[in-house]
């Protein structure tokens, strides 16, 4: 090889490095190009983020602590309100009160740049101060699409993308599709999903909710279906019902257990009466929540 050759070569070698740095300098530069971000949350209003948040506060409902667990942000999480429903991993981080009535003096001291859940009126001091809110809002959750949809509102905010979500959401629906595969055939039993208000008032979960899908996917029939939404139910019509199987939230079970009124349900005197952790219902544990639905639906057919 020449003299001249051999400087054309390297010129070209060079040239070759010098693009291959370019490429992956831009590559590089594209996997933190994902922010400036905007999402939708539950109202309409758009959230917008310049960074990816570091100092993440959780005022509930608990299934946004179990999607940043999920989401592998649990460690970012510097404050969440008070819920037996939170997840071991978030539960170091600075209480902040109940999620309805939230320390707001607190909050501020803590300085996020992102806030998720909590009620509009806490929302509308923290954004006058300039603090990015976001809620999805599990009441207009219809089912796990919408549960899906909010997941990937989660991980666009905390990481810049849904890739994270997306990942998420396969793998809960090939675990649902398997314990779905596991139940065909079997005979429907006859379900209600309740919960208690603060004066032990029972609320259902009816059509249209992600609870319902839950029993439906779970070889059940939801004897309050012809109800839309979570709605009040009175212990006389929970009587006429005689479900099976009750469901209620796992800090609720004492409220049905303790009434003697209730011994003429088949599901109180079979002692088919569960608690369940109702903060999975609408998080990125679907496919955990299923699998508890169906063991207590259906006991034996799914191994441990």
């Amino acid at each position: 090889m020449t003299a001249r050759r051999i400087s054309r070569w390297l010129l070209a070698k060079r040239a070759m490095l010098g693009l291959w740095a370019l490429c992956l300098s831009v590559s590089s530069g594209a996997a933190f190009a994902a922010y400036p971000v905007q999402v939708s949350d539950g109202s309409g209003q758009v959230v917008r983020l310049a960074k990816k948040p570091q100092r993440i506060v959780v005022l509930g409902p608990a299934l946004y602590a179990f999607m940043l667990v999920d989401l592998g942000a649990a460690q970012r999480v510097v404050g969440i309100t008070q819920s037996l429903d939170n997840p071991v991993e978030v539960q170091s981080a600075q209480p902040l009160g109940q999620s309805l009535l939230p320390d707001v003096e607190r909050i501020i001291q803590l300085a996020p740049d992102l806030v998720l859940g909590g009620t509009a009126a806490t929302h509308k001091q923290l954004t006058s101060l300039g603090i990015s809110c976001f809620a999805g809002g599990r009441s207009g959750m219809q089912g796990s699409q919408d549960v899906f949809a909010l997941l990937r509102s989660v991980g666009q905010l905390v990481d810049g993308d849904s890739k994270a979500a997306d990942r998420l959401i396969e793998q809960t629906q090939a675990e649902m599709a398997a314990i779905e595969s596991k139940l065909h055939g079997s005979t429907k039993s006859r379900v209600a999903v309740l919960y208690a208000g603060p004066r032990g008032n029972l609320f259902a979960a009816g059509s249209e909710t992600p609870e319902d899908e839950l029993v439906e996917r779970s070889a059940g029939q939801n004897v309050f279906g012809h109800l839309r939404h979570h709605k009040p139910v009175s212990v006389e019509e929970l009587i006429r019902q005689q479900p099976d199987v009750i469901l209620i939230d796992q800090n609720q079970l004492p409220l049905l257990t303790t009434q003697t009124v209730l011994q003429s349900i088949p599901a109180v005197r079979s002692r088919r009466v569960f608690g369940i952790n109702a903060a999975v219902h609408g998080s990125s544990r679907l496919g955990v929540a299923l699998k508890s639905y169906a063991r207590l639906i259906h006991p034996g057919v799914l191994t441990p």
